[in-house]
C-alpha cells in the first residue's frame, strides 16, 4: 500500500518558512502602520507566532525592515527583467511602453521608503545598509538602461533617476491627479532613448572632420592655375 504521509519538514526548512511568513506579514504591517509606528509584536501577531520568533530571525526592526526591503527589491529586479524579456521578443515593443504606470504603483510603498529613508540617514549605520542594497539593484538593473543611456549618462545614472522619478511622480500624481500623466516614467525614458540616438548621430570621427574641412581639389583646369 502506497504511503501517503506528508514528509515530515527539516529544521533548516521550518526556519526558512518561519522566516517567510515573517517577512510576508512584516510587510503588511510596515505598509499599514509605517516603519516608526510598526512594532515586532504586531508582526509577530499579524504572522501567527510568538515575539520570540521575531527575535531569533532578526535582531531588530530595523534588521526587520531591510529584510523586506532586500526582498522587494530582489523581486523587483526579476520583474523588469521579465519586462525586458518580452520586450525583445517583439520587435515593435520597447521596454519603456511596458513599465507600470504611476496609477500602478504603490503609494504606501513610496511613503514607508520615504521614511526609512530619511530615518537611515540619521543613523549612520543603518544608512550604509541601505546604500548597500541599492547600490546592488542599480547595478543589476543597469544592463536594462543601455538603450537610455549616452555619453553623459551611465546605465547606472539612469536606473537612479527612473527610482526618482518613479518615487516622486508617483506622490506628485496621487496627490495632484490632473498635473502628472500617468505614463511620465515612460515617456521620460523614450526621450533619452531618441537623444541617446541623435547624439550618435551627430559623433563623428575626428579624421572626418579633417577631411570635411581640407579646402576642395579644383574641378577645372582654370580654377587649378596660380596667378
Amino acid at each position: 500500500m502506497q504511503d501517503l504521509r506528508v514528509p515530515r519538514l527539516t529544521r533548516l526548512q521550518h526556519q526558512a518558512n518561519t522566516r517567510q511568513d515573517l517577512l510576508e506579514a512584516a510587510a503588511v504591517v510596515f505598509a499599514r502602520r509605517g516603519f516608526d509606528g510598526a512594532s515586532l509584536d504586531e508582526v509577530a501577531e499579524e504572522a501567527n507566532y510568538t515575539k520570540g520568533a521575531v527575535y531569533s530571525n532578526f535582531g531588530s526592526k530595523e534588521d526587520l525592515f531591510l529584510a523586506v526591503l532586500d526582498t522587494r527589491l530582489r523581486n523587483q529586479v526579476e520583474f523588469f527583467q521579465a519586462l525586458a524579456e518580452r520586450a525583445q521578443a517583439d520587435p515593435g515593443q520597447d521596454l519603456a511602453g511596458l513599465l507600470p504606470r504611476l496609477d500602478d504603483t504603490d503609494e504606501q510603498w513610496c511613503l514607508l521608503e520615504y521614511e526609512f529613508w530619511l530615518y537611515a540617514l540619521r543613523h549612520p549605520p543603518v544608512r550604509a545598509r541601505v546604500a548597500d542594497l541599492y547600490r546592488q539593484y542599480r547595478a543589476q538593473l543597469a544592463p536594462l538602461a543601455v538603450p537610455y543611456s549616452s555619453a553623459d549618462l551611465e546605465p547606472e545614472d539612469v536606473v537612479a533617476a527612473a527610482i526618482a522619478l518613479y518615487h516622486g511622480l508617483t506622490l506628485q500624481r496621487h496627490s495632484d491627479p490632473p498635473a502628472i500623466r500617468a505614463d511620465l516614467v515612460s515617456r521620460v525614458l523614450r526621450a533619452l532613448e531618441q537623444s541617446g540616438k541623435r547624439d550618435s548621430k551627430r559623433a563623428r570621427p575626428e579624421a572626418n572632420e579633417l577631411v570635411s574641412n581640407r579646402p576642395r581639389r579644383a574641378t577645372t583646369p582654370e580654377a587649378g592655375k596660380s596667378n
